[in-house]
């Protein structure tokens, strides 16, 4: 049956079986060695003349059996069932054929040489800072040390580039309270740009490429905490007592949904050009609620669930995920999980800032590899052609697909 699985031949039933097969100990020598035995047949089989890839082949056995003991001793917290998604995960892209996606020193040095002259460097640290007053802070040219003093709220940009508030002792007092109230400062990143801020009240917030984050100045004597988002951003939320007894709410506002934090690390994934708006949660729990819809639409979602909420749709389904592939990009990595190509094209159009041109309907196609996300371009797409299903064009700054 374990065949079958590789082959993507099980029904859900037999699927399942599987899964608890490997949830089993008694079974866990039993399938190290189907593992070992496909790894073989399926990679070595094909490449055995390189070196770098016997190698390979040896962490990619590490690396599955890792995976899968992480996975299994994660707690109570995490649902048995995901766990079987994180081992039936790692084997499956590691012994489908796909194996070599992950071995990026081989790729680079064997990249298609249609646009292996295609230098197009990945993206860094660049945003844009807006003040209180309308002014701008271009971030990656600014040097370290302060950069602003907003009403008492000190604005300082770190050795390794990250943004911090710091709120100055005297806000404690009314009137510098209200002087603040209502003031609010936005950071947002360009295409082929991401940054790191830590909020007023200790959050930290990792941006992805063309996302904009709208907060306020300070968070001292407001009801709740409230952030806006556009785009993606990683939250790692500080608990903040409102008082003796209340904790103080954190709340983030999105295009189509409203996330309602309770001390937690969370992904939210909000373009205004993709199809779904994205809740991942790795530790604690949030509330989620659809902008357009009823409180009962609201879901609280567990680590390792994932709220989705369509662009024509209020309705919040819920599914278990790997978050660790959620948040790859926060990581430097590239991470697709049977993912559109059109999906990863969108990604790479924003981290590398080109444009991307469609020649051939690849909206059936889709893609398991992951590869280091400061890589120049032409190494990503290499990787995706190792797939068989798609190849590239580079023209200046345009990627052409095309089959």
């Amino acid at each position: 049956m374990f065949k079958k699985y590789i082959a993507n031949q099980c029904t859900e039933e037999e699927t399942y079986a599987i899964f608890e097969l490997l949830h089993a100990a008694e079974y866990e020598s039993f399938f190290k060695e189907l593992i070992d035995a496909e790894l073989e047949e399926q990679v070595q089989g094909k490449f055995n003349e390189l070196p770098e890839v016997k190698a390979a082949l040896i962490q990619a056995r590490k690396n599955i059996i890792l995976q899968v003991n992480e996975a299994k001793y994660k707690g109570p917290s995490l649902p048995a069932r995901l766990w079987f998604r994180f081992a039936v995960a790692a084997v499956f892209l590691l012994c489908a054929g796909l194996a070599v996606l992950f071995y990026t020193d081989w790729q680079a040095s064997h990249e298609n040489e249609s646009y292996s002259g295609a230098q197009i460097g990945p993206g860094g640290p660049k945003a844009i800072l807006t003040l209180a007053d309308g002014s701008k802070i271009i971030l990656n040219e600014a040097a370290k040390g302060n950069l602003s003093n907003q009403a008492g709220v000190s604005v300082t940009k770190t050795e390794d580039g990250k943004l911090i508030y710091t709120v100055g002792e005297g806000q404690d007092q009314q009137g510098e309270k209200a002087k603040i109230k209502g003031l609010t400062n936005t950071i947002s990143t360009p295409r082929g740009g991401q940054y790191q801020v830590n909020l007023p009240d200790g959050t930290k917030v990792w941006l992805n490429a063309e996302s904009v984050l709208k907060f306020p100045l300070s968070f001292a004597g407001l009801e709740e905490r409230k952030v806006e988002l556009r785009g993606e951003a990683y939250f790692e939320v500080a608990k903040v007592m409102r008082d003796k007894r209340t904790r103080m709410p954190f709340l983030v506002k999105c295009e189509r949904q409203m996330i309602e934090v309770l001390g937690t690390h969370f992904n939210v994934n909000s373009y205004a050009d993709d199809q779904e708006t994205k809740t991942t949660l790795l530790e604690g729990a949030v509330k989620v609620l659809p902008l357009n819809g009823s409180a009962t639409d609201q879901t609280i979602l567990k680590p390792g669930q994932q709220a989705k909420i369509s662009r024509h749709s209020s309705r919040i389904d819920v599914i278990e995920i790997d978050p660790l592939t959620e948040i790859a990009w926060k990581n430097g990595q590239f991470f697709f999980e049977n993912e559109p190509i059109e999906s990863i094209m969108k990604e790479i159009s924003r981290w590398y800032d080109v444009e991307i041109v469609y020649k051939a309907d690849v909206s059936d196609k889709t893609v398991w590899g992951s590869v280091n996300r400061y890589s120049n371009v032409s190494k990503v797409l290499s990787i995706l052609e190792l797939t068989g299903e798609i190849h590239f064009k580079v023209e200046g700054r345009r990627i052409i697909v095309q089959k």
